[in-house]
């Protein structure tokens, strides 16, 4: 995932029950970074604006799905 793209949550994912995220809210990744450079097993982490009131800072890239663009 890249900076700037349209992000859900992933249906089973306890993010959006944690965070009280809507399944069908659109968010925008802020930041995508690794906690451990070292570890290459080590998931990446993304911070993703859902409203001005909802950031999601240091999250899993696996607890989210793109949203694919329509053109």
């Amino acid at each position: 995932m890249n900076v700037g793209q349209k992000v859900r949550v992933r249906d089973g994912s306890s993010l959006a029950r944690d965070w009280d995220i809507p399944r069908d809210a659109q968010g925008t990744v802020l930041c995508r970074y690794r906690l451990l450079r070292d570890r290459q097993d080590a998931p990446d982490r993304l911070d993703v604006r859902f409203s001005s009131q909802v950031i999601v800072w240091g999250a899993s890239e696996g607890s989210f799905e793109v949203i694919a663009e329509h053109r």
